[in-house]
């Protein structure tokens, strides 16, 4: 933030006049959108071309492809575009991976990806914003004990929660642990 601060004060130098208008997050919903995303990636991750889909919540049309530096792809994408469109990977390999983890997915009403679990209901799968802060709750929050890996990531799918790479994630997320 404090770079495009600066460059905002260098540019303005170049105008004789000019206003700011403060727009409400309530009316511009796809800036704020848009805004948060940007924020969620770090520099070193940042990928050339990368393409994201927003949420239905977000754009009423239902998704939106931007083309930026400063946004990542997240998982839920692949499986969100086939279930929506049957867009399968040019790769046979990849494409008959992407229709075997499918079986088990499926979108709400509100195209909100879910899996099914093998002895449960669906459980909401979720994107890299929100996995540190669930892992919290659950290991340290309100309803943590400090467990381990294996019972954390039981405690997670119970909740009602999962995402790619679960079991990494959780490792890492214990190891850091204090």
């Amino acid at each position: 933030m404090q770079r495009y601060l600066d460059k905002l004060q260098i540019i303005l130098y170049r105008f004789k006049e000019w206003t700011l208008d403060h727009v409400p997050r309530e009316q511009n919903s796809e800036a704020d959108a848009l805004a948060n995303l940007g924020s969620l990636v770090k520099e070193d991750n940042i990928v050339p071309g990368a393409v994201i889909q927003l949420s239905k919540l977000v754009i009423e049309e239902g998704h939106a492809d931007i083309n930026s530096t400063s946004l990542t792809w997240d998982w839920r994408n692949k499986y969100i575009d086939y279930l929506k469109h049957r867009k399968l990977p040019s790769n046979p390999k990849e494409s008959r991976t992407l229709r075997a983890k499918a079986t088990r997915l499926s979108l709400d009403e509100n195209g909100v990806l879910c899996r099914r679990t093998f002895d449960g209901p669906l459980v909401v799968c979720l994107g890299p914003r929100d996995i540190d802060y669930v892992l919290w709750e659950i290991h340290e929050g309100s309803c943590g004990n400090h467990s381990g890996v294996d019972s954390l990531v039981s405690k997670v799918i119970r909740v009602g929660y999962y995402w790619d790479n679960m079991e990494k994630d959780t490792k890492e997320f214990v190891r850091k642990c204090d």
